[in-house]
């Protein structure tokens, strides 16, 4: 999809929630109260009641980092991917607005959560000195289907927030893969094998990677996109999501 066509229709859905919400009064996606005119998507008093995870955690087992640790205490092997950082619990609350980002066009309430997430990011140390931001991919078909990729509008907003370039055409997913969400792990896994592609591998050699995602439940989506950069030259590849979903 040519990028310009992208940003065209981002601003269209942003556009269309103006107007609905000039027509019909908007109100909290999650509790249905009607918003002030300062609020956006959600009342402030659901904002503010949003569950943030504090500290990265393992990609594989799920355990978290505190006191600064950048690597698995618990896993015994090396992981593509370090370590994750998500926003909040995929709990009933991060699931609608997940549902409403991801297939509703509620463009301004990624950008929103998106924005949350890079604050979270800016406060941790181990997120520093990062090089680029890389977005998961959707395959061509998929994308004109949805009419964007979620990943990249969130990378856009924490590429801003964090100061670090962002790489949207980078990595590529060749394969129109399964939708995960019915699999299990190992389904999940062989789903993804060699669905990924790195456009310029001169571009990511030695380089430390920001991967960017809506959702972790496994894992196995990442670490797959996080092996090809590795493959392909990159020094260190950690995660950024949204939720973590628990499964």
């Amino acid at each position: 999809m040519n990028p310009h066509f992208s940003e065209l229709l981002n601003y269209f859905l942003e556009l269309k929630d103006s107007i609905m919400d000039f027509v019909y009064p908007p109100h909290c996606l999650v509790c249905g109260r009607y918003l002030s005119e300062k609020e956006k998507d959600l009342c402030e008093g659901c904002w503010n009641s949003l569950g943030i995870i504090p500290d990265p955690f393992c990609p594989n087992c799920k355990s978290f980092f505190s006191d600064e640790k950048s690597r698995c205490l618990f896993c015994s092997t090396d992981s593509n991917l370090l370590y994750v950082r998500s926003l909040g619990i995929f709990d009933d609350f991060y699931k609608v607005l997940i549902h409403k980002f991801k297939y509703k066009g509620k463009v301004s309430l990624g950008k929103k959560l998106s924005k949350k997430l890079g604050e979270e990011i800016r406060k941790d140390k181990r997120f520093s000195s990062f090089d680029f931001l890389i977005p998961v991919p959707l395959h061509p078909a998929r994308k004109r289907e949805r009419g964007y990729n979620q990943s990249e509008i969130m990378g856009e907003v924490i590429s801003k927030d964090l100061g670090i370039p962002f790489l949207k055409n980078e990595l590529k997913r060749i394969k129109n893969t399964k939708d995960q969400t019915k699999l299990n792990d190992e389904q999940r896994r062989k789903n993804v094998k060699d669905a990924f592609k790195v456009s310029f591998p001169e571009m990511i050699k030695d380089k430390k990677i920001i991967l960017v995602d809506d959702v972790i439940t496994t894992g196995a989506t990442l670490d797959e996109c996080a092996r090809v950069l590795k493959d392909n030259g990159a020094k260190k590849i950690v995660g950024a999501t949204l939720v973590l979903a628990v499964n």
